[in-house]
């Protein structure tokens, strides 16, 4: 049985969410290394996902500076909160840049309950 983190724990599994979402999103150029933080990325967010603390983490992060952040909070937060989720990524779905794509995308997916966020 694993222990769940504590508080500092969780508060730099947040950070290290952030910061991978902000250098996915400036790697987008590069889908390659785009593509590898992205998989980081993802581990971080299947751990905080199962915490309390690490859902209202992501949470916090719908209102990011950068679009990416937001892009990625949105996506993890539609599990949990999808009263939060959505206008998030309708917004960014209608910027019409890369991604505004994977922003449509992803809502329509999990509109036609075919979302999978369990890889």
């Amino acid at each position: 049985m694993t222990a769940t983190p504590g508080g500092d724990e969780v508060a730099a599994l947040v950070e290290r969410y952030r910061l991978l979402a902000e250098e996915w999103d400036e790697k987008q150029g590069d889908a390659k290394r785009a593509n590898r933080v992205f998989d980081q990325h993802h581990e971080v967010a299947k751990q905080l996902r199962d915490i309390e603390g690490g859902r209202l983490g992501i949470q916090a992060l719908l209102t990011h500076p950068v679009i990416g952040v937001r892009l990625l909070a949105a996506t993890d937060t539609l599990r949990w909160a999808p009263e939060a989720a959505v206008p998030v990524l309708e917004q960014i779905q209608s910027v019409r840049d890369l991604h505004a794509i994977s922003a449509e995308y992803t809502l329509k997916a999990f509109r036609e309950g075919k979302l999978n966020l369990d890889w």
